[in-house]
């Protein structure tokens, strides 16, 4: 018997002009809201590097710009554009979004988390471009020694889709970013 679907985190990524990015992130209703936090951002990349495949059939150097991040130690306030070498900033709030797109992180059978949400809005490079707002939205979020993981659990992603995982499995959107976590959890 799985436990129905529960919502554990709502975001809006809100996409302005020249690289701008608003994220707002509602964990009202995860019990331990650092941990779901830090899920959300490994499940945000797992899903955008599946659409990226599905819809452009590309990851546009995403992968190589978080294995970037994944080699920098990281804190709260670090502007993740910045790191990547890439013009963006997140910013607190936009009047005038060029692209919103709502998502909700759910529940999956025991263990698992899901990202749904129509991401469409949010196309090509501006898509790729929003893990980084969202990754970045959510250091704040996390203590120091969860924060530390961060990078390690975004390397871990990147070695599991290299190896045995494909961007474009379904099952892959799940499976890597629960085995990062996993993993990070140990580290």
């Amino acid at each position: 018997m799985t436990a129905e679907p529960r919502v554990v985190l709502a975001a809006t990524i809100a996409a302005g002009p020249g690289g701008t990015f608003a994220v707002t992130i509602d964990d009202g209703l995860a019990m331990l809201r650092e941990e779901e936090c830090f899920r959300f951002a490994l499940q945000y990349y797992a899903r955008v590097l599946f659409e990226l495949v599905r819809l452009h059939r590309s990851v546009r150097d995403l992968p190589r710009i978080i294995e970037a991040l994944a080699e920098t130690e990281l804190d709260d306030r670090a502007d993740l554009f910045a790191l990547a070498g890439l013009p963006g900033k997140l910013v607190p709030s936009m009047r005038t979004p060029i692209a919103v797109a709502e998502v909700t992180m759910r529940t999956a059978g025991m263990r698992g988390r899901e990202i749904a949400g129509d991401l469409s809005p949010l196309r090509g490079t501006t898509l790729a471009r929003s893990v980084l707002a969202v990754c970045q939205a959510v250091l704040p979020k996390l203590s120091g020694p969860m924060r530390d993981a961060v990078p390690a659990a975004l390397a871990n992603m990147n070695a599991s889709y290299a190896m045995t995982h494909r961007y474009a499995d379904p099952a892959s959107q799940h499976e890597v970013p629960v085995l990062a976590y996993l993993a990070a959890s140990f580290v």
